[in-house]
């Protein structure tokens, strides 16, 4: 009787002291996580957490500025919301092998970041955590002469990712959008298209802008342009077809219903402009 209570005991004491096993979105593994929340992508194509043949990747055409550092996490105290990542470790973010390495982390392993805060470059150093590392990621558009192009230092090294090249927005619809991996692109035929992954969510939108006088809050959630799928190749490559002063429909969800509303996208100005 003693004996089964002893082995009863240990049992109960080893199933309270044992941890739930950190468990990711979409099946994202559990990796080193410097605890950046949310990444902004001005003027330029950037995805994140994207699968690849050698694991996850992040890809940026131009430099991400930070928009949120989780409170008490790796970054807290040494990343600062505003600053711009330049490099990973000495290599630029806008390569691919840069990306590679902030989207595949070390728990515990220090990396050394650039980056550029109030028009100075700096080095921080930071540990990774144990966590999930899925920034979120919101784009903004922008005009050719503000769009840098993406630093192709050995495209071979992806062989998933479809050749897709960083391209400026072509039209400007005042609106700041979230959509997790998107950006406009040219295709390999060199035609303009829009993509992304999930339904682009709507941020904030410009006072004045098309965005806004067509109706639209931030919340809500684009569907379809003109009828097509924003997540299907139609749907982007309408997009990639609009001229400023064209009239497009869009399909929005807002509070569980979905309504349709007309915008009139404009011509992106010399500086940078929301999507």
């Amino acid at each position: 009787m003693i004996r089964r209570f002893i082995i009863l005991f240990f049992a109960v004491a080893t199933a309270a002291g044992a941890q739930t096993p950190l468990r990711c979105p979409e099946g994202h593994p559990a990796t080193g996580d410097l605890g950046i929340e949310s990444l902004l992508c001005v003027a330029g194509s950037c995805s994140v957490n994207l699968r690849t043949e050698r694991g996850y990747a992040h890809e940026f055409s131009t430099e991400p500025r930070i928009r949120g550092v989780q409170p008490g996490g790796p970054s807290s105290g040494k990343l600062r919301n505003g600053d711009i990542l330049i490099s990973i470790d000495g290599v630029l973010i806008t390569t691919l092998e840069g990306g590679r390495r902030l989207a595949n982390l070390t728990p515990g392993k220090p990396v050394t970041l650039g980056v550029r805060r109030g028009g100075k470059e700096t080095d921080v150093a930071v540990v990774p955590g144990l966590g999930c590392n899925m920034p979120r990621l919101a784009v903004l558009g922008g005009s050719p002469a503000t769009t840098p192009a993406i630093q192709r230092d050995d495209r071979s090294f992806y062989p998933l990712l479809r050749n897709l090249r960083a391209a400026p927005a072509p039209v400007d619809f005042g609106m700041e959008i979230n959509c997790g991996s998107c950006g406009w692109r040219f295709s390999p035929e060199g035609e303009l298209v829009f993509e992304t992954l999930e339904p682009p969510v709507v941020v904030s939108v410009e006072p004045g802008g098309s965005a806004e006088e067509a109706g639209l809050r931030p919340g809500d959630i684009l569907l379809k342009v003109d009828g097509q799928p924003l997540r299907l190749p139609a749907g982007g490559e309408r997009l990639g077809r609009l001229q400023p002063g064209d009239t497009v429909t869009l399909q929005v969800g807002r509070g569980g219903s979905l309504r349709s509303v007309e915008i009139v996208p404009r011509k992106p100005q010399s500086r940078r402009q929301p999507f």
